[in-house]
């Protein structure tokens, strides 16, 4: 029999942000976390650091570290940026703009969206219409466009009107390029690079409702959510390597090379199987309260490998990871002034992109000596990521140079750094889905995939429910819980608008699902 000496009070399995989320919220309560994360060196998942880049130039060898390619946080991130504040007093840099760079066939054009979207006295939904009085919108349009109002306006309208996530619908077998279905070609590829961006994915794996999700949570429904705030330096240095420093001076404790097996109940408490990857061997820990922070397919795999999880575990839906790679390039030439970062549209085969010398203090000194360095983000098809690298730095080169011509004959540098499946491929949260309260006792889960009671999305999702896990657990141990920020507000015509559009969804939705429903099954 084991001493209550012997029982950890949590065990949280998983070191991404959503895990020490859970655990700095706990720390900080007196309530010591054990963390496990499976990587031998590098906690953080999708904001994970790693080794150097190093290479040579002018007779110098530079250095920079690697990472993941997480630099900012969008405006409606309130719970991450309150809880970077309350332990770290991390100081953001907010951008002063975004940048779209669209490519239709080989013509290349550009427009300043982040400020004018932010700054339009246009209230929500329509703020968008601000970028009609921009001289260089109008260069990213041709006159077939017009014919999209139509199509662009219904759309928007409803929008405000359905929220997959409170509403819990996923609507099956739609995907994103299902809401363009009534625009043209132009603008339908612009959008579309929106989607990449915001999702982390190629179009095929963005459903509708993700989709609407998402430009729901971003940028719709107000205009302050497009509002970024980067990181001064790479994520691991400013944040992860100091929440796991915070932890730890609390009393809690991270064991990197330690992967979670499985659970097995043991009368009131949790037995924890642990794989020591780093030291070799196997161990248990006995936990009162578990809270998972580990991936779709590790949380499926744990549960049903675990034989008091594995019946109920069966029945819930897990959603699949995608690929998604990132290119650094080097340049010892500055390119033209404009924002720090933006979105690639249209017919580049890249998406986000941010000048790392404009934002990260390691590259200071490189941008100094007059050089620059662009960070591009690849959330391709498998076909394009399964090139070698070499290829993929050819083709970040190439798509650079289109939309920054003044860099030809600068280049100095390239890499890419292959983040493999871990980036959750956004699903719908609904009554088959794992949310963070579980189906079974003391067993809790946080992560940008779970469910909860939050419309946020990745970085900030990984964050509420953190604070919704650590919290349950936290008031079992007789604690004070966390205040959580309640999502911001849709703006006055927005919230009138989707009121408008869900009054008319109960009135004629009926009407419509019986026309539209096969006879032979009504």
């Amino acid at each position: 029999m084991s001493s209550a000496d012997d029982i950890f009070p949590v065990v949280v399995i998983g070191g991404g942000l959503a895990g020490l989320s859970a655990a700095i919220h706990l720390a900080e309560r007196d309530v010591t976390p054990v963390v496990l994360e499976a990587d031998t060196e590098w906690a953080g998942g999708c904001l994970s650091g790693g080794p150097d880049d190093t290479f040579e130039h002018n007779g110098r060898t530079w250095s920079f570290r690697t990472e993941h390619g997480a630099h900012a946080l969008w405006g409606g991130y309130d719970n991450m940026r309150a809880m970077l504040d309350r332990f770290l007093k991390l100081e953001l840099h907010e951008s002063i703009g975004a940048e779209w760079i669209n490519r239709w066939g080989n013509r290349v054009r550009y427009v300043e969206a982040g400020s004018a979207v932010r700054g339009t006295v246009l209230p929500a939904p329509f703020h968008y219409l601000q970028l009609l009085v921009r001289p260089r919108f109008w260069e990213t349009v041709n006159p077939l466009d017009i014919l999209s109002i139509p199509g662009y306006l219904t759309s928007l309208l409803m929008t405000t009107g359905f929220d997959p996530i409170t509403e819990q619908v996923e609507l099956e077998g739609l995907k994103m390029d299902d809401y363009f279905r009534f625009w043209t070609p132009n603008l339908r590829a612009t959008f579309r690079g929106l989607g990449h961006s915001l999702l982390a994915a190629p179009s095929e794996n963005i459903s509708l409702s993700a989709f609407i999700a998402a430009i729901r949570f971003y940028t719709l429904l107000r205009r302050d959510t497009w509002a970024l705030g980067y990181l001064p330096c790479n994520a691991h240095d400013c944040l992860i390597q100091p929440m796991i420093d915070y932890i730890q001076e609390k009393g809690g404790m991270v064991m990197t090379g330690t992967r979670g097996l499985n659970l097995l109940r043991q009368g009131e408490n949790w037995l924890v199987r642990v794989e020591d990857v780093k030291r070799g061997g196997r161990r248990t820990m006995l936990a009162r309260h578990v809270i998972l922070a580990v991936d779709p397919p590790a949380a499926e795999r744990m549960l049903n490998d675990s034989p008091d999880t594995a019946p109920i575990a069966s029945t819930l839906k897990f959603p699949p990871n995608v690929n998604n790679s990132t290119a650094r390039l080097w340049f010892d030439k500055q390119p033209r002034d404009g924002a720090p970062g933006g979105m690639f549209t249209g017919d580049f085969g890249i998406d986000n992109f941010f000048w790392l010398n404009r934002l990260h203090t390691e590259f200071k000194e490189w941008g100094d000596a007059g050089g620059s360095a662009i960070e591009v983000h690849f959330y391709a098809p498998e076909k394009i990521l399964e090139q070698p690298d070499h290829m993929l730095v050819v083709m970040a080169t190439s798509e650079v140079l289109r939309a920054f011509p003044e860099l030809k004959g600068h280049f100095v540098h390239g890499s890419i750094r292959r983040n493999g499946r871990n980036q959750t491929e956004f699903r719908i949260p609904t009554k088959h889905s794992w949310w963070v309260e579980t189906p079974w006792e003391n067993v809790l889960a946080c992560g940008d995939w779970v469910g909860c009671d939050s419309p946020a999305m990745w970085m900030e999702r990984s964050v509420v429910s953190a604070m919704e896990a650590a919290n349950h657990v936290i008031r079992a141990n007789g604690a004070e819980p966390f205040a959580i920020i309640p999502p911001r507000k849709p703006e006055a015509l927005a919230r009138v608008m989707g009121g408008v559009v869900r009054a008319g969804r109960k009135v004629f939705g009926p009407v419509i699902r019986f026309i539209v429903h096969p006879i032979g099954k009504r």
